[in-house]
């Protein structure tokens, strides 16, 4: 087994052929991110425990790439990298999420992560606060587990660094939140919630230079947002995004 800090993955050898190690992003949706300074991105990390149509997720136009990890003992189990995701894509990766179905003794193995785009107002520390503001209820609404189940990503103060942090602050483009637990037919229902309330506070981050917010501030927008962060419709996306370009 071979570990690639670079894509969070270990490969086997016997399986390298298997894998698109990096993930091959739309030059398409490069172009239109890096032209908007001010527009939402997020990507998502897909673990699968388990058995599933591997055919489907490599194949679909959201999905950029997948790889074998070193979390996954199950022998078809694999993660997904999701393409750069925009706001007008939620419906899309909903569907994809709500039709995986995986077969296998310990789905919940499995983990999601979110990577949301990196920007001189979105820190470590505001990300870390927006987490510590969620109840234990609201946090398994919007299917998080570093308030229960924590052992992959314990939420630290001042600790931003590694696989095991909530907060994950290595990547050079992104800011990543490791606490969701994994997406599938089972949790899709809080998918579209998690992805509504993670644009919210990013909108809010964005909208509020550095030292503007207090820790408290930012606690309780984000509690309040994980109870009224709208579903929104593709229309309403779309107005959104044409007021932020």
């Amino acid at each position: 087994m071979r570990w690639s800090d670079q894509d969070d993955c270990a490969y086997c050898a016997n399986c390298l052929s298997e894998s698109k190690k990096a993930p091959a992003y739309s030059p398409e949706r490069q172009r239109i991110m890096n032209s908007h300074e001010h527009m939402f991105t997020v990507g998502l990390e897909i673990e699968i425990n388990g058995g599933h149509d591997h055919d489907k997720l490599k194949n679909h136009p959201l999905i950029a790439g997948y790889c074998t990890d070193g979390s996954l003992y199950h022998r078809d189990g694999l993660e997904y990298q999701t393409d750069i995701l925009f706001t007008t894509d939620f419906d899309a990766i909903n569907e994809l999420v709500e039709s995986i179905h995986c077969y296998g003794d310990e789905p919940e193995r499995a983990g999601g992560h979110m990577h949301v785009r990196r920007t001189r107002r979105q820190t470590p520390s505001r990300w870390y606060w927006a987490l510590k503001g969620l109840s234990d209820r609201q946090a398994r609404n919007l299917n998080m587990r570093h308030t229960y189940y924590n052992r992959w990503c314990e939420l630290r103060h001042g600790d931003y660094s590694g696989k095991d942090t909530a907060v994950n602050n290595t990547h050079a483009d992104t800011i990543e939140l490791r606490t969701f637990a994994r997406w599938d037919d089972t949790t899709a229902t809080r998918l579209a919630v998690a992805l509504e309330w993670a644009h919210h506070m990013w909108r809010y981050f964005e909208s509020h230079e550095l030292y503007q917010l207090k820790t408290a501030d930012i606690m309780r927008e984000s509690a309040r947002s994980a109870y009224t962060a709208p579903r929104t419709t593709p229309a309403m996306r779309i107005a959104t995004s044409r007021k932020e370009d």
